[in-house]
């Protein structure tokens, strides 16, 4: 029987201090070969993209096929036995939280020691995941956030000062915002480079989690030239999907061999040595799904959850 999870029930069964426990363990298990995953691949119909992705963990042995196109948003878990279909999730929460789960994870090994100021830009959905994420994995005093919209900026303050109890200010320019932040995220789906890095503190974690498309971008070449340190989730996903590191490779600013997957890093503990400034290129992938949506589908079986159930698909 196939379980069927819509939105508010995972919302009930994971937060996000579980997600990046979860999303941590997951890029631990990728470092020990526990995971095998595609990348994300892309259809167009007439008018929407269907996208797709999948992982598979021998431990569990789940298969986990991530499909979204439009505003249809999916986890399906196989059984990598049977080939049966475990569990159908609606992915619309679960797909931010492993998103802001996995710059968690980054911001906890790869922030500078003293991370007094998380600097966001793009204060929209994304971003409130972002920097609960953060908070949740660093000594965080201060929040500050930088956007086109006065109003959006207002709202968003409003609404994660009630949730989270470090202090929210509205900054009056990028530059003032690159200058003070110790952990700068960029959660945009801009088409340009919104910063260069000539501000930047001396130490600073950058993390780019818009620009998972060739034709996103979020930094440009300059910022990535001046870091000392790239990771990023995935490689072979960053090959087809990140568009800033596209264009910094063929332009000769970096090369793939030298951008680290975050599991090198996690699975080692730190950098060695540790960069000044480090990039974090965040593209969200299928592990990251399998993650979240086993601990939900094993949290409904043992909770014992009022779930529909189907017997065939």
């Amino acid at each position: 029987m196939a379980l069927i999870i819509g939105e508010r029930e995972t919302r009930k069964l994971i937060d996000m201090p579980r997600a990046v426990k979860v999303v941590e363990q997951m890029f631990l298990d990728r470092a020990a070969g526990k995971v095998r995953s595609l990348p994300r691949r892309r259809l167009k119909g007439s008018e929407k993209q269907l996208n797709v992705m999948a992982a598979w963990h021998s431990e569990s042995d789940l298969l986990c096929l991530r499909a979204y196109a439009g505003g249809s948003n999916t986890i399906t878990l196989y059984s990598g036995r049977t080939g049966e279909i475990r569990a159908v999730l609606n992915a619309a929460y679960l797909s931010s939280l492993r998103t802001g789960a996995a710059s968690g994870v980054a911001a906890k090994y790869l922030a500078p020691a003293k991370t007094d100021v998380v600097g966001i830009i793009g204060p929209g959905w994304q971003a409130t995941f972002q920097v609960e994420a953060i908070v949740h994995s660093c000594r965080v005093r201060q929040v500050t956030v930088w956007g086109r919209d006065p109003k959006k900026i207002r709202a968003f303050i409003k609404q994660m000062s009630g949730n989270l109890s470090v202090e929210f200010k509205e900054s009056s320019s990028l530059q003032e915002l690159e200058a003070a932040s110790d952990i700068l995220v960029v959660a945009t789906d801009s088409a340009s480079p919104l910063i260069d890095g000539d501000r930047l503190k001396d130490e600073v974690l950058v993390i780019s989690m818009g620009a998972n498309q060739p034709v996103k971008h979020e930094i440009s070449g300059e910022l990535i030239r001046r870091t000392g340190l790239v990771v990023t989730d995935d490689i072979s996903t960053a090959k087809t999907d990140s568009g800033d590191l596209i264009v910094a490779c063929e332009q000769g600013i970096i090369r793939w061999e030298n951008v680290i997957p975050l599991e090198k890093i996690v699975a080692s503990g730190s950098p060695a040595p540790r960069a000044k400034k480090i990039l974090f290129q965040s593209n969200g992938i299928a592990d990251e799904d399998l993650a979240v949506g086993r601990y939900v589908w094993e949290q409904a079986r043992r909770k014992k959850v009022r779930l529909r159930s189907v017997s065939e698909i």
